[in-house]
Parts: structure tokens; C-alpha cells; sequence
């Protein structure tokens, strides 16, 4: 699969939650992969279906999850929707600063069919991959901001260079952030979730060369006074499967 070139493997996703007198609202972008054979594994971010999550005061504690639905294409250029399961299962990881969230949806498949534009486990990056990651290397990532396609509901692909040392955890500020990168390049409100790709590099045979692969999911921007820092984060694919064997994903 040529990860760049199936360019409706991201799908939009539209949240509520609500603390039963109030609704909030918002949209971001999610991605399929097949963990477990015939059912449907939703990636996105923490922050995208939990409203308090990373929160500074309380004032979402209150506030759950109450409307998922998120939204594709076939390769026939048809779009589609579906609304996430009321027993959906969500996974996250066992440090709280890694904000993956991985949800099974239970959308079943029926013999013969498949995930419309769905990863599998062999395009994530592993941590040997991420020792060919260097300072400096294009990345691409694509989703749902509030520059995207609004008339056809189509996403839009930007790129941006990595700005930190992969190989170790960035932080912003004096804390620990968990497990991401910084990358320059702009993320704005609904690109949340986006896959993040590392495009193959050099040709066979040649040093130095690599296949492409996804290496993380895009996560939020540095503030600067009132606007962008031009500096934004993604956490690293190896999030993924930490939860995976965390909770036994494989097995379910």
C-alpha cells in the first residue's frame, strides 16, 4: 500500500459531550487499523473523546462522550458515515500523558468484506524504525483542520520537517509530555488525530534508505502570545502498540 497515495484513509470524526444540560461540540480526525481480524479499531487522540482530559480547572468533569460519528469515503468516491456503538470499548495508554486513544468500535464485518481504506499493523512504525528517523526528515500528515474541503467534506495533505530528536521524548515546557515529537508545521483545531507519515526515503539498496510508514498521530501546536508557534507535536506510533499489549488487543 502506498500510505500517501490513498489519500481518503483519514476519516473526520464529529464528537458531542454532554454533561446533561450542556452540549459541546467539535470535529478532528481519525484513521482504522486491523488489529484483530473483522472488527473496526478506531485511532484518534485522548483529548478527542474525553472533554476533560489534560484539562487545567474541573469544569469538564461533569461532561461525557455522547455522540461519535465518523465519516469516509469508498473507493468508489462514495462517503459514508457511522455512528460509534454504545458498548464501543476505549483504550488508552498507562500514562496518562500519551494522548492515543484506541476504540474498538464494534462494527462488525460479514465474510467478503473489508475496512475501507484501513492500515494494518505492518505500517506502523516500530521503535527499530524509529532509529532510521532523523532531525530534519519530511513528514506528511492529512486530516480534517478547518482549512480542509468543506463543499465535498475532503481532507487536505500538508508536510512539515521533524523538529526534535526522535529518538527521545520533547517536551515544551519543564514537565514531562509523554511519548511525542515536535514537528515544524502548522496544526490547527480538527487535525487532531491525523496520521502522520514519514515518506519513503532513498532507493533500495542504497544506505540510509527506508520504506515509508506511519510514525505518529498528530496531537496540537505550541502556542506563542496569541497565535502559532509554528512548532506542533504528534505522539509516537509505538503508543500504539504499547496499548495494543497493554490490553491484550491482539486477543479480542
Amino acid at each position: 500500500m502506498n500510505l500517501l497515495k490513498n489519500f481518503y484513509i483519514h476519516h473526520k470524526i464529529y464528537v458531542e459531550h454532554t454533561d446533561g444540560n450542556k452540549t459541546f461540540s467539535g470535529t478532528a480526525t481519525g484513521f482504522i487499523l486491523e488489529i484483530a481480524p473483522k472488527a473496526a479499531w478506531i485511532i484518534t487522540n485522548r483529548h478527542v473523546v474525553d472533554i476533560d482530559y489534560k484539562k487545567p480547572t474541573a469544569k469538564y468533569k461533569d461532561f461525557k462522550l455522547s455522540k461519535f460519528i465518523i465519516t469516509g469515503r469508498t473507493k468508489d468516491d462514495v462517503e459514508y458515515s457511522y455512528q460509534l456503538h454504545e458498548n464501543a470499548e476505549f483504550f488508552y495508554h498507562e500514562n496518562y500523558e500519551n494522548d492515543i486513544a484506541v476504540i474498538r468500535a464494534h462494527v462488525y464485518l460479514v465474510e467478503g468484506q473489508n475496512f475501507h481504506w484501513h492500515f494494518g499493523l505492518e505500517h506502523l512504525a516500530t521503535k527499530e524504525i524509529y532509529n532510521q528517523i532523523d532531525p530534519l526528515d519530511l513528514i506528511c500528515y492529512s486530516g480534517f483542520p478547518n482549512t480542509h474541503d468543506k463543499l465535498a467534506n475532503r481532507p487536505i495533505l500538508r508536510s512539515g520537517n521533524i523538529a526534535s530528536d526522535p529518538k527521545y521524548d520533547y517536551s515544551w515546557d519543564n514537565t514531562y509530555q509523554g511519548q511525542c515529537v515536535a514537528y515544524e508545521g502548522f496544526s490547527s483545531e480538527g487535525a487532531s488525530g491525523s496520521p502522520i507519515f514519514a515518506p519513503p526515503r532513498g532507493m533500495r539498496n542504497i544506505p540510509n534508505s527506508r520504506h515509508g510508514f506511519l510514525i505518529g498521530v498528530n496531537a496540537g501546536h505550541i502556542p506563542e502570545g496569541n497565535g502559532h508557534s509554528g512548532i506542533s507535536y504528534f505522539y509516537k506510533s509505538t503508543v500504539i502498540y504499547e496499548i495494543i499489549e497493554l490490553h491484550d488487543l491482539m486477543s479480542k
